[in-house]
């Protein structure tokens, strides 16, 4: 095949497997600037059963228009071709997208920041590029169940970010007490009752809550007290 010319967005050969592909098989999508980590990523899906591969982009804004007609079940994006995250806001706001996995240069000195834009903005999975292709398979099953995936790889990122995320965006005691009742899955009107205090008290507490922790609902704050240590470890 011959190398597509670096102006253009190079798209790996699509499938046959489109939107009509079993449920039980996931489509997936490479956002990756360069064409050589396409290849790979290629040949770990076509070897893995399961699996689905919907094509390789090397921008955005082509990764919208083949996520509009394929409607992947995942994507994988490289940290530094969306290092704000919000092409992956973008692709998930389609709701053409089922999940995002960032792949994460760990040695770039942005690393730290790119992972809590990713969080922020809905991201499920990060995995360091170095990691092995297992670890790439497990995130993109575990982000497609819902389920947060950390590369081990990257724990040394999390940690500063948790100490980072601590004094940037701490939390009052009795906010800590509301996000670990909500974190045990209790609703506005049970924490209530336990504090002896208003529900309108503790909805004014919840919204400073995913405000303080940059959080668009109560499970991302709840993801986003973990993260920062505010809830101990899972």
């Amino acid at each position: 095949m011959r190398p597509a010319a670096a102006t253009r967005p190079h798209l790996a050969a699509v499938p046959s497997t489109g939107p009509s592909a079993a449920p039980d098989v996931l489509r997936v999508l490479v956002v990756d600037a360069l064409p050589l980590a396409g290849f790979g990523l290629r040949a770990l899906v076509d070897s893995t059963a399961g699996l689905s591969w919907c094509g390789a982009v090397n921008n955005i804004e082509t990764a919208l228009s083949v996520a509009a007609r394929l409607r992947p079940h995942v994507v994988l994006i490289d940290s530094c071709l969306d290092p704000g995250a919000s092409g992956a806001r973008s692709l998930l706001a389609t709701e053409r997208v089922g999940t995002v996995i960032g792949l994460v240069h760990n040695d770039n000195p942005q690393a730290a920041q790119y992972v809590r834009a990713a969080r922020a903005s809905g991201v499920s999975g990060l995995v360091a590029r170095s990691s092995a292709p297992g670890v790439i398979v497990a995130a993109v099953r575990a982000a497609h169940s819902g389920r947060p995936f950390l590369d081990p790889e990257l724990a040394g990122l999390q940690s500063a970010l948790a100490v980072e995320t601590e004094h940037r965006m701490p939390l009052s005691e009795r906010q800590r007490q509301i996000l670990h009742l909500i974190a045990q899955g209790r609703r506005n009107g049970d924490i209530a009752e336990s504090l002896f205090v208003s529900v309108e008290t503790v909805r004014t507490h919840v919204k400073e809550i995913l405000r303080r922790l940059g959080a668009h609902d109560r499970a991302h704050a709840v993801a986003r007290g973990y993260e920062a240590g505010l809830l101990g470890k899972r």
